[in-house]
């Protein structure tokens, strides 16, 4: 009973109250109203003269890259708390991160006719235990392998592995029968780990508790992201010198951010939704809120916006992406992301290494396109 309690007081205290009318008579008004704007227009202006980087700014000269790659990895860490997580330039299969968390092999299964093992990640530091899947293909011998993580959704971990026409495509799957191994992670708000599982969503006000206790979510997903690499890495079936990540939406860019942090990734494939929160058009005035809650990382808007933060992970291969039928990520990508993107790979000398792929859905993973990336980037490390 207290536990639901808490859970409808968190959710309260996110709910917007009416606007309130102003009194016809009011003394006040005539005297601040010359001076005062919204706080909301104050934000927006001074995010855009502080902030140190902003599209137009792009591509850069390699030497300025790098102090901007840098800079937003030094960010991106303090942020997050997740020093002690990178993973530099691993060699071998040993897990580098053991002391960090525990793998527990719950069971193993045959579905979709895959083999799959049950794991259960523990982080003793925040006392959550996640749970992920390895599917393994019936090829035997070291595989090359793939993170998958998940975007937003009722059934996270379930949409990756049990459910192959949701909008993630069971692309753990898929990914399996096509010879790699593929882990997947639920989303640690969602699905089997959410209050009404094993399907729901509790992201907004576990994203509240989390901010209370100086912690945000993405920090402790992106724990589990990387325990899941080095999980695979430490696999007996898996060539640990072929390990890519992948997601769609939300999934995007934790595939793109756990790259950032571990050196075990050695290509993306990002499907998340390209759209910005402020885009350069935008009046304050049309600026209402960041719906994703779970996408607002501390300090990070001292860089710039959201968009920014994957490009540090040029010039390494990246496939990225979205849907015609995405009418967000349409009107904004070419301009946010594809273009710029493909600008500064160019400036760094490797411009093969970055690909857009539009595809004919909306925000969903376009799975073959996945595979055939991941086969045709494996098969050329491997010369």
């Amino acid at each position: 009973m207290r536990a639901s309690l808490l859970f409808v007081a968190v959710c309260a205290l996110t709910a917007s109250a009416a606007p309130v009318p102003p009194p016809a008579d009011d003394p006040l008004r005539p005297i601040l109203e010359p001076l005062l704007q919204p706080t909301v227009t104050t934000l927006v202006e001074n995010y855009r003269a502080r902030r140190p980087y902003q599209p137009d700014d792009f591509p850069l000269a390699p030497d300025r890259f790098a102090g901007f790659r840098a800079e937003l990895l030094q960010r991106l860490t303090e942020s997050l708390d997740l020093r002690p997580w990178t993973v530099s330039d691993p060699k071998g299969k040993a897990n580098v991160k053991p002391h960090l968390f525990r793998d527990r092999l719950l069971g193993k299964i045959r579905y979709h006719g895959i083999e799959m093992e049950v794991h259960l990640i523990e982080l003793p530091e925040t006392g959550d235990r996640i749970p992920a899947v390895i599917c393994l293909p019936d090829a035997s011998g070291p595989r090359p392998a793939v993170a998958v993580f998940s975007g937003h959704s009722k059934n996270g971990l379930h949409d990756l592995i049990v459910n192959l026409d949701s909008y993630q495509s069971g692309v753990a799957v898929r990914l399996a029968r096509a010879g790699f191994v593929s882990i997947s992670v639920e989303k640690l708000d969602t699905g089997y780990l959410s209050h009404t599982a094993p399907s729901g969503v509790d992201e907004q006000p576990i994203a509240s508790w989390r901010l209370g206790m100086d912690k945000v979510t993405r920090s402790v997903q992106l724990m589990a992201s990387i325990a899941a690499l080095e999980m695979l890495a430490a696999h007996p079936r898996v060539d640990e010198t072929r390990i890519g990540a992948t997601g769609v939406s939300l999934g995007g860019w934790l595939a793109v951010q756990a790259a950032l942090l571990s050196d075990r990734v050695a290509a993306v494939a990002d499907f998340g939704r390209k759209t910005v929160f402020i885009p350069e058009d935008a009046s304050p005035a049309d600026f209402t809120d960041v719906r994703d809650k779970c996408h607002i990382l501390p300090g990070m808007f001292e860089i710039g916006d959201r968009n920014l933060i994957p490009l540090a992970y040029a010039p390494r291969p990246m496939l990225a992406g979205h849907g015609i039928r995405d009418k967000g990520s349409h009107e904004q990508a070419p301009r946010y992301y594809r273009d710029l993107f493909a600008a500064q790979y160019e400036a760094l000398g490797k411009a093969d290494q970055f690909e857009y792929a539009i595809h004919e859905g909306g925000d969903t993973m376009p799975s073959d396109t996945v595979i055939d990336y991941f086969r045709r980037e494996f098969n050329r490390s491997e010369r």
